[in-house]
């Protein structure tokens, strides 16, 4: 089942009317990340002072790409993803808060697909560009839950 392609609209990524983009968490700069976090509760604890208004953490991960805005430089960026019950929140290892942040309705398109080391590349349209990007398997379950209700 790991290797079935996942889609949460159509089965090609056909782009929709633009809708919003990636915009920028607010929050304060508190310390950067550790390359392994403790445990769920410790994500739910750290994200805490960046969500909005009735926003719940869900889950999060390890995520890497080299496409900006998800990317903080160029070359490989590394961090860690966020899934709340209202967007994505990227928060890459240099950084010392969460960098930027994709509401699910913003999301046109998606695909995921299983990589080695438990993890699935994503490809996801927002506003009618496509992003790639890997990240943990359970923190892309976890999200295309969300994005599936939002997409209906």
């Amino acid at each position: 089942m790991d290797s079935d392609l996942y889609c949460s609209q159509a089965e090609e990524l056909t782009p929709l009317a633009a809708l919003g983009t990636f915009h920028v968490v607010d929050g304060p700069s508190i310390f950067l990340l550790p390359k392994h976090t403790r445990s769920k509760e410790f994500g739910a604890q750290v994200i805490q002072d960046f969500l909005l208004e009735e926003e719940i953490y869900s889950w999060d991960g390890p995520y890497n790409t080299k496409q900006s805005p998800i990317a903080t430089h160029s070359g490989q960026s590394l961090g860690r993803v966020f899934i709340t019950n209202k967007r994505l929140v990227f928060w890459a290892d240099e950084q010392f808060k969460p960098h930027v942040g994709l509401f699910y309705k913003d999301i046109q398109g998606w695909k995921s697909r299983w990589m080695p080391m438990s993890s699935r590349g994503v490809i996801m349209v927002v506003n009618n560009k496509q992003y790639i990007w890997a990240a943990a398997k359970t923190a892309v379950r976890h999200a295309e839950k969300r994005i599936n209700v939002s997409q209906h």
